[in-house]
This record gives structure tokens, sequence and C-alpha cells, in this order.
């Protein structure tokens, strides 16, 4: 049974009126929103409606509606109308704003309210919305046709190899790492190649972002500057060259916050040169005495310096570093421990697994098997 103190408080989030038919479609009552557009043919909206799900209907401008039966009074209850994706303003018709997330709750209320059912947010909008094509049919064409033509794939270690340089914050490592020579292709997203290029883009970008927060950029920050670099594609870029610059650069952007960020913390430039060497060597046998080669001083005044500053011993920094890289390829790579501690250059496997237990807690194998990303 819908219960009008609780329609009357949801009518100001959803920015619009909700009304009330009757069984056989004809409006009974209107509890008034700020917007009093009222979905046309709502008899017929009502007809369309199951008794046991809510039924809505959106169009290709992201206006919604929705209707649900409420067995126990045998009434319709009916949305009025909102856009999903901003206000809609077009000639004389405005129809209100109500974010999808928010819109989402406040149906699962009112239909939890009528049924006593508890839906998921994916069941509704699964039910809803039925795509044109059938995805499982299209993606079996289009792995038969890749088979068929043979044509190679952009290698999947390279493209990890970008994205730990930039959870690393390595730029150097970046730069030879978009500098290998490919001898694939990018996936084929759209027949169009502009729009082929952007939705490439689109996934690069948003993978770096996620590497970078990886790397200790905040999310809020990450997912702006995403939004940032996708929105400027989108908007002024409609040449492939130019549009796979810009992604280059917002890669470097994302590997320069999170340097900076990793070099936070100390103001001494003997420090920052340090942890720029290390950064740049991660994966070789670093030596201190190389790094006082590097930087113009003595083994021992650096080793009681980088203590001094950083409050930590440099050769554990070191190995601190080395194990955190190999946290990244245990979760996303599938390289053997010989070959992590390998490529992480330890001088044993057994000394990489030591160590690893010694930070983490738990020995590789289990870190892998607990957190790896699937």
């Amino acid at each position: 049974m819908a219960d009008r103190y609780l329609l009357v408080q949801i009518v100001p989030l959803l920015n619009a009126s909700i009304y009330i038919l009757d069984e056989d479609g004809m409006l009974e009552q209107e509890i008034q929103g700020t917007s009093r557009n009222s979905p046309g043919g709502m008899s017929e909206l009502a007809e369309r409606t199951e008794k046991d799900f809510p039924n809505i209907e959106v169009d290709n401008e992201g206006i919604a509606v929705c209707s649900m039966w409420d067995k126990s009074q045998k009434k319709y209850i009916v949305t009025g109308k909102v856009c999903l994706y901003g206000y809609y303003r077009k000639e004389d018709t405005y129809i209100p704003y109500c974010p999808k997330e928010q819109y989402t709750s406040i149906i699962l209320i009112i239909w939890k309210d009528l049924s006593g059912t508890e839906l998921g947010r994916g069941e509704l909008w699964q039910k809803n919305i039925l795509l044109e094509e059938d995805v499982v049919r299209v993606m079996t064409n289009n792995i038969f046709r890749f088979q068929e033509e043979g044509v190679p794939r952009n290698s999947y270690t390279q493209e990890l190899r970008e994205q730990d340089c930039i959870r690393r914050g390595d730029i150097e490592g970046l730069k030879g790492s978009i500098d290998e020579a490919r001898n694939g292709e990018a996936g084929k997203t759209s027949s169009d190649p502009v729009r082929n290029c952007k939705n490439t883009a689109v996934y690069i970008i948003n993978s770096a972002a996620r590497s970078a927060i990886e790397g200790g950029l905040s999310p809020e920050m990450a997912f702006i500057m995403s939004d940032t670099f996708i929105k400027n594609i989108e908007d002024n870029i409609d040449t492939p060259l130019k549009i796979e610059q810009a992604v280059r650069e917002a890669e470097f952007i994302f590997a320069s916050e999170v340097r900076g960020i990793n070099r936070k913390g100390s103001s001494n430039p003997l420090i920052i040169q340090v942890k720029d060497y290390v950064f740049e060597h991660i994966h070789d046998n670093i030596l201190i005495r190389d790094i006082a080669k590097s930087v113009g001083v003595s083994p021992n005044y650096l080793s009681e310096q980088f203590k001094t500053y950083e409050g930590i011993a440099l050769k554990q920094y070191i190995i601190n570093e080395k194990i955190k890289n190999s946290e990244y390829l245990l979760k996303y790579t599938e390289y053997s421990l010989q070959e992590i501690s390998s490529v992480c250059a330890f001088s044993s496997q057994s000394r990489f697994c030591d160590y690893f237990q010694r930070k983490n807690g738990i020995t590789p194998s289990k870190y892998r098997k607990k957190y790896k990303k699937r």
C-alpha cells in the first residue's frame, strides 16, 4: 500500500510530481512537485506496466518516467518526467533534473513500500533497458573475425609497463615504455577512426588514473584529472594523431603528480636525487655506492643523511620500494615468483620471499591469491 506521507517526502527529491491512477489508468490524485510535467498518455503507460515490477521508460534524451502497481489499493503510482543527465530545456519544454543514482534510489524505496520486495539497482535497470543487439552474439562474431584475420593486438606487458611507470612516478621509464616498437594494433571499438581513437583514449586515461591512485594520488584528484582530459579530447580534438598526443601528455601529467607525491616529506635536494635514482633504477640491482657516486657524495655520508631526513635506512627504503613494485606485479600480472624476483633484482627468490613476508606478514603466493585483480 502506498504511504502518502512517504510520497510527499519523496517529491522534493524527485523534483517532479507523483500521480496516482486508478486501475483503469485514470488520474485520481496528484502529489504536486516543483515541476508538473505529467507523462503524456498515462493510461497507455499504465497498460504497459507489469504488476510485479516497476516499469521505467527512458527516451533518447534521458527523460524518464516510471509506473508501479499498488496491489493492495489496485492503483498505479506514476512519477512525473525527469531528466537523468541534466536539466532539459527545449523551446517551451522544461524537464527537471534528477540524477540517475538518486532516481534509482527513489524508485526502489517506493517499490519496497508498495510491494515489500527489495530490488537491486542493477536488476531494476537490467529488466527495463533492453539492448537491440545481443552482446554475446556480437562478441562471438567479433572473436571469430579476429581469429580469421589474425591481426595481433598490442602487447599487454607493454601496457603494464606503462601503468607501472605511472604508479611509481617514473617519467624516464614511461618515456622508454612509450617508445617501444609495437607490432600489433589497438582494439577496434568503432568503425569511425576518430571515434575509435577517442574510445581508446578513454581506456588509457582511465587506466592511468587508477595507476596514479595506486601510486598515492588521491582518488578525487585522479578522477577530476581523468574527466578533464577525456572531456578535452571529446570536445576539442578530432584528429587521431592529436588524440594520441593528448593521451600521452595525460599519462606524463599523472606520472608527474605521483612523482611529486613521492618527493614530498623532504625538501633536501640530496634526498630528492636519491629517490629519483631509486625510481629510475627500480628494476636494477641498486647499490648505495652507485647512488653515492651518482649524486657526488660518499656512501657513508649519504646513508647518514638519508636516515636523518627520512627516518629509515637507505637500504631498507630500497627494499621497500622493490617490494611495493612486486606487489603490483603480483596483483596485475601472471609473472611467476621467480620472474618477479628477477625483474625486481633480488639476489634470489628465497630472499625476495623473505623480504616480502617481513613487510606484509604473508608470503607472495598468499598475497597474490588474496589480492589478484582478475
